[in-house]
């Protein structure tokens, strides 16, 4: 066992004094454990911080590895969506062509209800993260989508209505009778002619000035054999004195269809067609809608 003390005696040769030091065993002992813990502690210290520094730049990196797949996927569904988005609006934007002749025929169409497409302003936004922007995006494409979705459906109403126009007269041949107050052929009163009159020769087609469905095809009075059709929009056709119908009640027809044959059944002078535009019950010149003497509709 150690001693508790122990005593160390130092020599001067030059002078031979004698120096004496006594050193407790147990406060040395501490002394120099203390001295040599002090490397040793920082030592370990260092390593278990730089250790946990290094475990949490390694969660960071996995943190952002997978923020950066996520961000990398959504740009990817993003770019898919922006992309479908613009060949939609270029689609969308060439059926919104219309005919100039048609258009005009539609803006001469008296009281015709129209929807207006009231376009949306976008203003730029600063950002303060990469998620903000995705969210900014997402929200900017659904705002599109509802917007595409709106103006698609006013494209379709504009092309439905275009569809609608009666633009054409029904048969080739020369306009006889106006629209409008005239001598009525038969009693020589004045009254009014709601309609005009196309002669031409006996058994020649009858068109479709425009999209519908067939009201009525019968035989009517005055009128002979006479064709009713609604077009939609408040838009309503009527063809008379016909020789033969070519079309029956509830038949959708387009534009240029045969519907019947020219004739001079009813009350009517010679071979002609009674030719009728009614737009929400009154009836209109229909030559005021562009249409030309010796048009039809065949093409």
């Amino acid at each position: 066992m150690l001693s508790k003390r122990y005593s160390l005696i130092v020599a001067d040769r030059s002078s031979g004094s004698l120096r004496r030091f006594t050193l407790a065993v147990r406060p040395t002992l501490v002394l120099i454990a203390a001295i040599l813990a002090v490397p040793v502690g920082w030592t370990v210290h260092s390593r278990w911080s730089a250790a946990s520094h290094i475990g949490q730049l390694q969660l960071r990196n996995a943190t952002l590895a997978v923020e950066n797949a996520r961000y990398r996927s959504a740009t990817t569904e993003l770019s898919g969506r922006i992309a479908a988005l613009q060949l939609a609006i270029v689609e969308l934007r060439d059926r919104s062509l219309v005919d100039p002749r048609v258009r005009r025929a539609m803006g001469r169409l008296p009281d015709v209800e129209a929807n207006d497409v009231a376009a949306a302003s976008l203003r730029s936004v600063a950002l303060s993260s990469p998620t903000e922007t995705f969210n900014l995006l997402n929200d900017l494409l659904n705002m599109l989508d509802a917007q595409l979705a709106v103006a698609s459906h006013g494209v379709e109403q504009q092309q439905a209505f275009a569809a609608a126009t009666p633009i054409n007269l029904p048969s080739d041949g020369r306009v006889t009778g106006r629209f409008g107050f005239r001598p009525d052929p038969f009693t020589g009163e004045r009254s009014f002619h709601p309609a005009i009159d196309i002669s031409t020769g006996y058994g020649e087609p009858v068109y479709a000035t425009a999209n519908g469905r067939v009201d009525s095809a019968a035989q009517s009075g005055a009128y002979g054999n006479l064709i009713e059709i609604d077009h939609g929009f408040g838009l309503v056709t009527r063809y008379g004195h016909l020789s033969q119908l070519a079309t029956s009640v509830g038949e959708d027809v387009d534009r240029g269809d045969v519907i019947g044959y020219v004739g001079n059944t009813g009350r009517a002078t010679g071979t002609h067609v009674h030719y009728e535009v009614w737009v929400n019950g009154r009836a209109i010149n229909p030559l005021q809608l562009g249409a030309e003497p010796g048009s039809q509709s065949a093409n």
